[in-house]
């Protein structure tokens, strides 16, 4: 499994914009992180989708966290985080 997320991580780094990557269990612990994605986030991000669920039930929501200078786009679905981190391009 982890040999097939690091290529899954490795993909979306090579998507123009994106800085980095990180995959967490539901737990919070991050399995996998690259680039510009910060590991010690990880229990953060779930906690944060585990509330935006809550909103938004039975849905799985995507949520986009927005700076001046980059965007984090956040989801989870069969019991992973994913949190993609990219340039802002204002």
């Amino acid at each position: 499994m982890e040999k097939n997320l690091h290529k899954v991580l490795d993909d979306v780094m090579s998507k123009p914009g994106v800085t980095g990557v990180l995959c967490a269990d539901e737990n919070g612990l991050c399995l996998a992180s690259k680039g510009s994605g910060d590991s010690s986030t990880s229990g953060s991000l779930v906690n944060l989708m585990q509330l935006a669920m809550k909103l938004e039930s039975p849905k799985v929501p995507i949520v986009r966290l927005e700076s001046e200078s980059k965007d984090i786009l956040v989801r989870s679905d069969g019991g992973f985080t994913l949190a993609i981190i990219r340039n802002n391009k204002k």
